[in-house]
């Protein structure tokens, strides 16, 4: 689901990247991965050509089971809230999880800075025994098979621009230093990229399309305003559980939740709400 973070929030963590880890080591051949990767993000040309290819890209410096990679919209209070989600490695009925029923519970969202940035082991942020017992490790990590997780805070000159997080198997150990170091090197580049991108960052009424228009208005979630992007192209609820790869009953459930949001009862009233 979107959801949203005070602007001012923030706590101070410890990471690979503190005075104490000044000396992480990067090894020749990481570096080389590394720079294939940051050239590779400065030469896409659009949001959507980013954000389709990186993580698989990152998977091939940064070995995980799943990761995702979210954009940060600035809300006219000073609010973040996170949007345009992909994933790698996961169902979109996973990724639909995670932002409608479990983001806004995660235990390390307090724990962060959006406007710096900045990465960070989610086991350095709670014991694994209190995070063990949370919903979303029980409902949402243990089904997916994984264990440990980090992420990164894309940022420009105090404005967010989103995040990413990595996943792994318990088999496969935490991420080391040199892997969070890795990490935040790519969200460097990431965050001058997207920046380039976003240059006001993205904004409510960035993008000034119908569907855009009525999801910001009603605070649509993701999946929602996606289905609502079909809707008003005409395609059949059939059409869209194609194109999205879920199934027919999870589209009603995102189309009635749309009707609801926008206060209409049918196609023909979404369409009624473009008249000028």
């Amino acid at each position: 689901m979107p959801y949203w973070l005070d602007g001012t929030k923030g706590l101070p963590m410890t990471h690979a990247n503190n005075a104490d880890n000044q000396n992480v080591e990067l090894f020749a051949q990481d570096w080389a991965a590394l720079n294939e990767c940051a050239l590779w993000t400065h030469e896409q040309g659009s949001l959507s050509a980013l954000q389709e290819g990186l993580l698989k890209r990152i998977a091939d410096v940064i070995v995980h089971r799943v990761s995702m990679f979210d954009i940060a919209q600035t809300g006219a209070h000073g609010q973040t809230q996170f949007v345009r989600p992909v994933a790698y490695g996961m169902s979109a009925q996973a990724l639909d999880d995670y932002y409608e029923r479990y983001a806004a519970y995660d235990y390390t969202i307090w724990s962060f800075d959006t406007r710096v940035v900045d990465v960070y082991r989610d086991l350095d942020l709670v014991d694994v025994e209190r995070r063990n017992g949370t919903p979303i490790y029980l409902e949402w990590m243990q089904p997916l098979g994984i264990y440990y997780g980090c992420t990164a805070t894309l940022a420009h000159k105090a404005t967010p621009l989103g995040s990413i997080t990595l996943f792994r198997a318990e088999q496969d150990g935490d991420f080391t230093d040199s892997e969070l170091e890795i990490l935040h090197q790519i969200a460097r580049h990431l965050s001058l990229h997207l920046h380039q991108l976003l240059p006001h960052g993205y904004a409510e009424g960035a993008d000034e399309s119908p569907a855009s228009v009525l999801a910001i208005k009603a605070a649509l979630l993701p999946r929602e305003a996606e289905v609502l992007k079909f809707i008003l192209t005409g395609k059949t609820n059939h059409e869209i559980a194609v194109e999205l790869y879920i199934s027919e009953s999870t589209v009603k459930k995102h189309v009635n939740a749309i009707y609801r949001k926008l206060g209409v009862k049918n196609r023909m009233g979404l369409m009624a709400l473009l008249q000028p």
